[in-house]
């Protein structure tokens, strides 16, 4: 009393740019982080301030899921919502981070001297 064909979906689910296992991604953007602190720490070295562009560009966080998020953006909100990195402050409609805090917590998380 069934169909005799079974039904088979026609159409593919679609692919995921981000990895599936958060643990996978975790260390992908702890790598990042690792690898490119010494450059943040460089190029703003006179600065008591950072802007949160300037943050996800030099840490190259665009480069964890350069389709889904090419600015690297929602990588630091992700940081953020863990608790990793402080609320920024918002001076003159910019979003700025502060330069100690933001390197000590980084390093903390990252496990750099």
């Amino acid at each position: 009393m069934g169909y005799a064909v079974d039904y088979r979906p026609n159409r593919k689910r679609a692919r995921r740019q981000t990895p599936q296992n958060k643990a996978q991604r975790t260390k992908d953007i702890r790598n990042a982080v690792r690898w490119n602190l010494a450059q943040l720490e460089h190029d703003t070295l006179g600065a008591e301030t950072i802007s949160r562009d300037m943050v996800c560009g030099l840490l190259r966080l665009g480069k964890i899921a350069p389709t889904a998020d090419p600015t690297g953006d929602h990588v630091l909100q992700e940081l953020i919502s863990k608790g990793v990195v402080l609320r920024p402050a918002k001076r003159a409609g910019v979003q700025v981070f502060d330069r100690a805090d933001l390197l000590a917590s980084l390093k903390s998380w990252a496990g750099v001297q």
